[in-house]
C-alpha cells in the first residue's frame, strides 16, 4: 500500500465520499461537510498504516513510486481505473502476470460503494461560433470506445461494451480488467465537485505531506479541506449554508 500525499485531492476525497458526500446543495446554497464519518474512517485507517509502517509514503508521480514497484516493495495499492496502463508502465517487468484488479473493501463505512478519483468532462464554451459542429465532434470523440479504453478510461458512451486492451493481458494475467472497472463504476456513489475545487486539492496536499513526514496527522487534512472549501466558495460569490 502507498499513502500518496500528492493525490490527496483525488483519492482521499474519492474514498471518503464512498461513505458520505462532501458537497451538496440545499436551498440554493452549498452545504460543505468534508470531515464526516467517511473522512474520519479514512484518516483512522491510514494513520494506523503510517504509524505501523505498513504503508509506503511515496508521492505517486515521482521516480520513487516506480522504483517501489520495480523492486517488489509495493505489492498492492488503491488507484483509479485510468491508472491501469500507467501502473503497468511504472512496474516494468516486475510482477508481470501476477497483478490483478479487485473491488475495494468496506474500509471506510462504504459497504460495496466506491467514489470518484479524477475524471474528465467536455463542454462547448459560450460564444462558440460553431456550436452544432462542436457538439458533433464531442459526440464522436466520446464514442471512440476502443481508443478511450486503451487509456484506462471508463467510457460513458453506451454504444458498445468496453473490452480489456490486449496489451494489458500479459501484465494482468489475462484478467478481464475492464469488467472489474465497470463493476466499480456501477458502484459509484453520487458526488458533486464544488467550483474551485483545485484550491481545496492544493490545500489538502500540503496537509497530507505533513502526515507523510510525521509532522502532522492524516485527520488534519479534512478540516483544512472544510475551511478551504468554504473560503473558496465565498470568494466565488456563492452562498454557503451555515
Amino acid at each position: 500500500m502507498d499513502y500518496e500525499a500528492d493525490e490527496a485531492g483525488n483519492i482521499f476525497a474519492g474514498l471518503a465520499n464512498a461513505s458520505d458526500p462532501w458537497y451538496t446543495v440545499k436551498n440554493d446554497a452549498w452545504v460543505v461537510n468534508t470531515n464526516g464519518s467517511g473522512s474520519q474512517a479514512f484518516a483512522e485507517t491510514f494513520q494506523e498504516l503510517i504509524d505501523n509502517k505498513a504503508t509506503l509514503t511515496n508521492p505517486r508521480w515521482v521516480p520513487s513510486f516506480d522504483a517501489s514497484l520495480q523492486d517488489g516493495t509495493l505489492i498492492g495499492n488503491i488507484g483509479a481505473a485510468w491508472e491501469a496502463p500507467l501502473f503497468k508502465d511504472s512496474a516494468g517487468d516486475t510482477g508481470k502476470g501476477d497483478w490483478r484488479v479487485t473491488q475495494i473493501g468496506d474500509w471506510f463505512g462504504n459497504g460495496t460503494s466506491t467514489g470518484p478519483d479524477g475524471g474528465s468532462g467536455v463542454a462547448v464554451l459560450k460564444g462558440c461560433e460553431h456550436k452544432a459542429e462542436a457538439m458533433e465532434f464531442l459526440d464522436w470523440f466520446n464514442t471512440q470506445v476502443e481508443d478511450l479504453t486503451s487509456q484506462g478510461l471508463i467510457v460513458a458512451a453506451s454504444t458498445e461494451t468496453a473490452k480489456t486492451p490486449e496489451s494489458w493481458n500479459e501484465f494482468y494475467g489475462g484478467q478481464d480488467v475492464m469488467k472489474e472497472f465497470a463493476t466499480a463504476n456501477d458502484n459509484m456513489v453520487a458526488f458533486n465537485y464544488m467550483p474551485g475545487y483545485s484550491a481545496v486539492s492544493a490545500a489538502m496536499q500540503e496537509a497530507a505531506d505533513k502526515a507523510a513526514d510525521g509532522s502532522g496527522k492524516v485527520a488534519d487534512v479534512f478540516p483544512v479541506a472544510q475551511q478551504t472549501s468554504i473560503d473558496t466558495l465565498k470568494n466565488y460569490g456563492l452562498s454557503v449554508a451555515k
